[in-house]
């Protein structure tokens, strides 16, 4: 049996260990890009520690990070977050934490979590973040150059950030087991306790429809304007590298362009810049930066009047999520029922406002200064979908609404066959005249047309005397 010194130093000694492989990671997603792009590039002057300093500055800004720049070009800070980058960086820190949930074996064969597993994991967490939020500040610090300086205390917090969400998403992946004949299968939703998992569940399950309904618009956008995009791809000429290096930049963008377009479908308004506004209710451009993904975006003008109408699409995850919340609570006391109905559209609003917020930056201070949703302009549309959607499946679901809807109909069908069974028997009582009968049509209750003659009845024989009968002769 260990030690309770080896039990707390083995978690802090993972954690670090994983902290410095996922920086590592990390450190080659952004740099060997720039380098790839530095190496084609015959017309620049570029060397390789610039095309270095490049990477460390798109690895803090794929943080969540900003950079002041003062190129000539732009000037100014950098806040915008490529969400796709950021969501790369989750997903290392998420391995990184896995593998060491793995190691530290924090869930028994019974399917039970061993003892002291919630303090190891949470060490191994806990150093896992202070490591990897100290390395991301670090690289910031690397990354200063005469034109682009990283800001170091928001680096660091946004690298703590990453790694506290990611790395809690690898240690709960880590306590997922599919079932074997030795031991039960565990899920992770089925260790939190009721209602929350169920709640949970439905959160996902409409946040899954809500990103494909924005995946589905931006990839129909793109599709409807890809002559645009090409002629301007092909206008900047950027070689084969260059090539590859601009489309895993707008890659990274891509998620970002998602968000906002559910932004845009849920009722909100998404800026691009200085007198550049989208909406359900029509688009404004002015100057935009030369990518070609947003030469795909729609033309100026008034939107169509049944453009409001979009808005449905992203009300059928709510709905959906509703219902699967309502028939996975419905066995649990009124208590745990009422604390999930009001659970889901709370959590569902603020992850979609962490989603926007984090989708909302700025290049420099020029036009480009605000970039992304108004979120001012996304709180009563969300508010109205959300609990609206919310409410009007518990109205049909989870109360008596049905049930008396449909004794309602019952006893109105029931009414009506009897007032129209009365009204029959009453026409029938009083002798109504048979129907007139058309040419040719013959029915069962008319009178035979041919009047048949009745037998004569035999009359009583009448008695005749009998000279009548026998006359006497002639005298």
């Amino acid at each position: 049996m260990r030690s309770s010194g080896e039990s707390i130093a083995s978690p802090l000694v993972r954690g670090v260990l994983a902290a410095v492989v996922s920086l590592g990671t990390a450190i080659a997603v952004t740099v060997i890009p720039a380098l790839a792009a530095q190496v084609a590039g015959t017309r620049s002057a570029a060397t390789a520690l610039d095309a270095i300093i490049i990477g460390l500055n798109v690895l803090v800004l794929g943080h969540g990070g900003g950079i002041t720049l003062s190129t000539g070009v732009i000037d100014g800070t950098v806040t915008l977050t490529p969400l796709g980058l950021m969501a790369l960086f989750v997903l290392v820190s998420a391995l990184g934490m896995r593998r060491v949930g793995h190691v530290l074996g924090l869930v028994e064969h019974d399917a039970g979590l061993r003892p002291r597993a919630l303090g190891d994991a949470g060490a191994a967490l806990g150093a896992y973040t202070v490591v990897y939020a100290i390395g991301v500040a670090a690289l910031a610090a690397l990354g200063r150059s005469v034109d682009a300086a990283p800001m170091i205390v928001p680096a660091f917090l946004s690298g703590a950030l990453v790694a506290v969400v990611g790395g809690l998403l690898g240690v709960l992946w880590s306590l997922s087991r599919r079932p074997t004949d030795s031991s039960p299968g565990v899920r992770v939703l089925g260790l939190l306790p009721a209602p929350f998992d169920a709640v949970a569940r439905a959160v996902l399950l409409a946040l899954a429809g809500l990103v494909a309904v924005g995946a589905l618009a931006v990839t129909g956008q793109l599709l409807w304007g890809i002559k645009g995009a090409a002629a301007l791809f092909e206008q900047l000429g950027p070689g084969i590298v260059g090539g590859i290096v601009l489309t895993l930049l707008q890659l990274a963008l891509l998620p970002l362009l998602m968000v906002w377009a559910l932004v845009i479908l849920l009722g909100g308004t998404v800026t691009m810049g200085t007198g550049t506004a989208y909406s359900l209710q029509g688009v404004e451009t002015g100057l935009m930066p030369a990518l070609p993904i947003l030469a795909a975006l729609p033309e100026p003008g008034p939107a169509p009047e049944w453009a409001i109408a979009l808005m449905l699409l992203p009300l059928a995850p709510v709905v959906l999520g509703a219902v699967r919340l309502v028939r996975d609570v419905e066995h649990l006391d009124l208590r745990d029922r009422v604390t999930a109905w009001v659970a889901y559209p709370l959590v569902l609003m603020v992850v979609i406002l962490l989603l926007a917020g984090l989708s909302t930056g700025g290049i420099g201070d020029g036009r480009l200064v605000h970039l992304g949703p108004q979120m001012g302009t996304l709180l009563m549309p969300l508010l109205l979908l959300t609990v609206g959607g919310t409410g009007a499946v518990l109205a049909f679901m989870a109360t008596a609404l049905i049930p008396w809807t449909q004794k309602a109909v019952t006893s109105l069908r029931s009414r009506v066959e009897s007032a129209e069974e009365k009204e029959r028997a009453e026409r029938t009582g009083a002798g109504d005249p048979a129907p007139a009968q058309e040419d040719g049509e013959v029915h069962e209750d008319a009178p035979d047309p041919v009047e048949r003659e009745e037998p004569a009845q035999a009359q009583d024989p009448v008695e005749v005397p009998a000279e009548e009968l026998n006359p006497p002769a002639d005298r």
